[in-house]
C-alpha cells in the first residue's frame, strides 16, 4: 500500500490558501479603487485597523466569512466575481468506492491524490 505524503498535501493545501486570499484581495482592491472607497471606510466598516485591511487585498491574512460578505455588499461586487474565481482549493483528491455496501459490510475505500504536475498518489 503507498502512503500518501501527507506534507506535500499539506503544502499544497496551504499554498492554495495564500493564492485564495490573494485572489479575493484583488477582487476586493479593484471594487474598491473602482467605487473610489478609501481604505479607511472599508477598515471602519469591518471595525477592523487599516493596517489589517491593506492586509486582506494583499491576500496576507484571513478574510473571515462574514468580513467578505459586508464588504462584497457595500461595494456592490456581485457573487459571481468572488465564488466562479479560478479556485485552486477544489478538492486535488477523489474518493472512490466498488460498491455500495449495506449496513454492517466491510467496504473497501480508494483515495487518490492529485498533486500538480505529479503522479497521483493512490491511498487505500
Amino acid at each position: 500500500m503507498l502512503e500518501p505524503d501527507w506534507g506535500t498535501w499539506m503544502e499544497y493545501l496551504d499554498n492554495s490558501l495564500q493564492e485564495r486570499n490573494r485572489q479575493i484581495g484583488q477582487i476586493l482592491r479593484e471594487a474598491r479603487l473602482e467605487k473610489d472607497i478609501s481604505i479607511s471606510t472599508c477598515a471602519k466598516l469591518l471595525k477592523t485597523s487599516r493596517r489589517r485591511y491593506i492586509a486582506m487585498e494583499q491576500g496576507e491574512t484571513i478574510i473571515g466569512a462574514a468580513e467578505l460578505e459586508r464588504l462584497a455588499a457595500f461595494m456592490d461586487i456581485p457573487p459571481h466575481k468572488i465564488w466562479n474565481a479560478k479556485n485552486p482549493l477544489t478538492p486535488p483528491f477523489t474518493i472512490q468506492m466498488a460498491e455500495t455496501p449495506t449496513p454492517g459490510e466491510s467496504v473497501s475505500v480508494q483515495i487518490v491524490l492529485a498533486f500538480p504536475d505529479e503522479q497521483p498518489l493512490n491511498a487505500h
